[in-house]
């Protein structure tokens, strides 16, 4: 596939900034909105009143600070996680349709978590996240190994191939473990995405790696648009394109797997919301990776808003009602495969 360098237009630096604060105070908008509907409803000054004083009203605080301050919390970091995933995913792979749940981690991660629903019988916070790792490891060692040809590399048709393969293997197999050790009560809620029950324990496990991988991954940004346009001319500018590959891809690992172990199954998340921003901000990622997670935040938040407003309706429907179309109109107009 043909790559294009990166385009940086004059203005880019203050498009960047004016849809970076929009978007920091839509999401601000955004968690007060979250906090305050549901069952009960709160105005919004109430809100306010009990997140500024939180020893204030018992019933208010055990629903807000408890119930659905981490459940907003876990929503902002999850689609920022999914969203920055799939664009470093894309980057490495110099490939536009790239994401980690086509390539199979999100797969490994079930079949790891099942594994051990089967083994131990019960799972803490850390050792769901410590399995969702090792499983997307598996997936992601598979399919690279599938995929890589000696002379030619990876190529896009041969991932996307090897990723579909091994994803449907993992879950099958992990389908298999939860009907052998009737593990439906465990797992079927985790496949169907969700953040009820989301509590400060699950976060204080599972946040800290979510937020070193966004901050490693901004760091790395400068030499990820390096990485992501034609080999030759990586190493040209002399970086150690396989070393970076391997870093970059233990990003995605930390990244995809903590918000799986944190919620389930997302689907689309990471494909779409970065390919949206590289068609207006092009391939310097410095800009995209901020305004990537910054969008899956806000996405994810409205996702979860209508999950309160549509009681039982699994998180991971609703993701994939609202970006599915998105999706099919790239795929039709041919964006999906003349973005690099």
């Amino acid at each position: 596939m043909k790559s294009t360098p990166f385009r940086i237009p004059q203005n880019k630096p203050r498009f960047f900034w004016l849809v970076f604060c929009s978007l920091i105070l839509l999401i601000l908008a955004q968690l007060l909105l979250n906090l305050s509907w549901g069952q009960p409803w709160y105005d919004f000054t109430t809100a306010l009143r009990a997140l500024w004083q939180p020893q204030g009203q018992e019933q208010i605080q055990l629903i807000l600070w408890d119930i659905r301050l981490p459940r907003a919390l876990a929503a902002l970091l999850v689609g920022a996680s999914l969203a920055v995933s799939g664009a470093l995913m894309q980057g490495i792979t110099r490939n536009p349709i790239a994401d980690p749940g086509l390539l199979g981690i999100n797969a490994g991660a079930g079949l790891a978590m099942a594994a051990g629903y089967a083994l131990l019988g019960s799972l803490h916070y850390s050792q769901i996240l410590l399995l969702c790792l090792l499983g997307a490891g598996l997936a992601t060692g598979l399919v690279l190994g599938l995929a890589y040809q000696p002379r030619r590399g990876l190529l896009p048709s041969s991932l996307i191939l090897a990723g579909a393969m091994v994803a449907s293997l993992l879950t099958a197999l992990g389908q298999g473990l939860t009907i052998a050790f009737n593990l439906a009560t465990a797992i079927i809620g985790w496949q169907a995405g969700g953040l009820v029950g989301t509590n400060w324990q699950m976060l204080s496990v599972i946040a800290p790696p979510i937020l070193v991988g966004l901050l490693l991954a901004q760091l790395f940004a400068y030499q990820l648009t390096i990485f992501s346009l034609d080999r030759d001319v990586a190493q040209g500018l002399g970086q150690n394109t396989r070393t970076m590959r391997l870093f970059l891809l233990l990003l995605v690992l930390i990244l995809s797997a903590s918000a799986v172990a944190l919620v389930g199954s997302l689907a689309l998340v990471g494909l779409i919301i970065p390919h949206l921003l590289r068609l207006w901000m092009g391939q310097a990622y410095r800009y995209l990776l901020p305004l990537a997670a910054l969008t899956g935040a806000s996405f994810l938040l409205w996702c979860d808003l209508l999950a309160l407003l549509l009681p039982g309706t699994p998180l991971n429907a609703l993701v994939s009602l609202l970006l599915l179309p998105i999706f099919l109109i790239l795929m039709r107009k041919g964006q999906l495969y003349d973005a690099f």
